[in-house]
């Protein structure tokens, strides 16, 4: 369990960085804005108890929230991403694949399961982050979310696949 926690600080601080500094300074075509941070508490295993999985994506958003210049709006999309996550894991992901521990990677639950699952929580944290950002829904809104959730997912693959290699 050490060993696993002084992980996931390591993953956490690389990923808020890489966040901060780059993602968050880079706007693909002045529209899209990929949130990769998310993906510290979707690759979370699923026994991790609830309030600890709250606590943590608070945690991330705050932080992100910090840096970002925004008032809780990171936190509040996170939270509510991974209040679903239980839900959406037990509704995609074969429940014979993942022993209690382990993380949910590409290449423990499979490409279809992992897109599916990261798909709709990516989707689920976009759409409420943009809607409360602008609130505001509108054709552009529903633009930015789809483009940014396919940018994100894209660089959740390219992650994951490094994550393969190692």
């Amino acid at each position: 369990m050490n060993n696993n926690l002084i992980t996931y600080i390591s993953q956490t601080f690389l990923f808020v960085i890489i966040q901060v500094l780059i993602l968050n300074e880079i706007l693909f075509f002045t529209f899209i804005n990929p949130f990769l941070y998310i993906i510290l508490v979707i690759t979370l295993p699923l026994s991790t108890h609830k309030w600890s999985l709250l606590l943590y994506a608070f945690f991330v958003g705050f932080i992100i929230d910090l840096f970002s210049n925004s008032i809780g709006f990171h936190s509040t999309a996170l939270v509510f991403m991974a209040f679903m996550k239980p839900l959406i894991s037990k509704l995609t992901i074969p429940h014979n694949v993942l022993s209690e521990t382990d993380k949910i990677t590409l290449n423990k639950v499979g490409p279809k399961s992992f897109m599916i699952f990261t798909s709709i929580l990516t989707t689920i944290h976009h759409v409420l982050l943009f809607i409360i950002t602008h609130l505001d829904i509108n054709f552009n809104i529903i633009l930015k979310s789809f483009l940014s959730v396919i940018v994100t997912l894209i660089l959740i693959i390219i992650t994951q696949l490094f994550e393969k290699r190692k």
